[in-house]
């Protein structure tokens, strides 16, 4: 919860000294980010960095960082590996009194299969230049984007020290209907050469983490407990070991799509997780 503490921290010491600087977006989640080509985040989402007109005109630096070198960290998401891989616009705007200032993002990921299947968290640090320090005090913001790179079965993830990942990331099971009964075999990957006890559980839905963190994906709603089955244990290494889930349905489902998550965590309290998605069949 440490980021979100910062953000309103930072926030309200902002109106406290009349500064009056906000900027949105403070966090967000993209699902489906693409490996290999350009992710225009602007463009395809609908977001942009933008810092509200304020009453000390001034220039503001925007500087990707990695969070853990903040102290900062999400559950189940991970430092972006390369910070420069993302791009904005213009990395320095200019506020005044009058107008609003924004900048568009984007992203550029190498065509590496390792980086499939990846929570990625991503601190932005928005900075003001002091020219004349006297008499006013600027406050600047850090923003933290969370992103979810495409799901793919069959690649090998390149883990930093204690890092862990399910591949693919997300499963779907499409076209159910009272009695069905499938599974989905898939791998989990671990950072260590040795094997790590690794425990699998379902997120709790009223925890902070689910309802802040591991957001679900627009126009799903939270499964039922009980119509998901994954093994509560296992044991696995940085070459991965054999996973299943099953989807068993005793009644229809109550809603025409459903998410759930499984969480995964080890000795250390890291964890990753698992998007379970499910589609009820049309009867039309």
């Amino acid at each position: 919860m440490r980021q979100y503490m910062l953000i309103f921290f930072i926030s309200f010491a902002a109106i406290a000294h009349g500064v009056g600087i906000s900027v949105s977006p403070g966090t967000f989640v993209i699902q489906g980010v693409s490996v290999g080509e350009m992710f225009d985040i602007s463009g395809q989402v609908g977001y942009f960095i933008k810092i509200g007109a304020q009453s000390n005109p001034g220039y503001y630096t925007i500087t990707p960082r990695r969070p853990s070198d903040d102290g900062t960290t999400a559950t189940g998401y991970y430092d972006f590996p390369q910070p420069d891989w993302f791009h904005t616009e213009y990395g320095t705007l200019y506020v005044d009194p009058k107008h609003d200032a924004q900048t568009a993002m984007w992203l550029t990921l190498p065509d590496d299969p390792a980086l499939y299947n990846r929570h990625f968290l991503l601190g932005v640090d928005v900075s003001p230049i002091i020219e004349d320090a006297r008499g006013m005090i600027s406050v600047g913001a850090y923003l933290l984007f969370r992103f979810e790179t495409e799901p793919k079965a069959g690649v090998v993830p390149d883990l930093q020290d204690g890092e862990m990942v399910f591949a693919p990331s997300v499963v779907q099971f499409d076209s159910l209907s009272k009695g069905d009964n499938k599974s989905v075999d898939l791998k989990f990957f671990v950072w260590s050469e040795q094997k790590q006890p690794i425990k699998f559980y379902r997120l709790d839905p009223e925890s902070d983490v689910a309802r802040i963190t591991i957001v679900p994906t627009p126009g799903y709603r939270r499964a039922p407990e009980g119509i998901i089955y994954f093994p509560e244990t296992m044991r696995a290494d940085n070459k991965g070991a054999n996973f299943f889930v099953q989807v068993a349905l005793s009644k229809e489902m109550n809603y025409p799509r459903l998410e759930d998550f499984i969480i995964a965590e080890a000795p250390n309290g890291n964890k990753a997780f698992l998007r379970v998605r499910m589609t009820k069949k049309n009867r039309y």
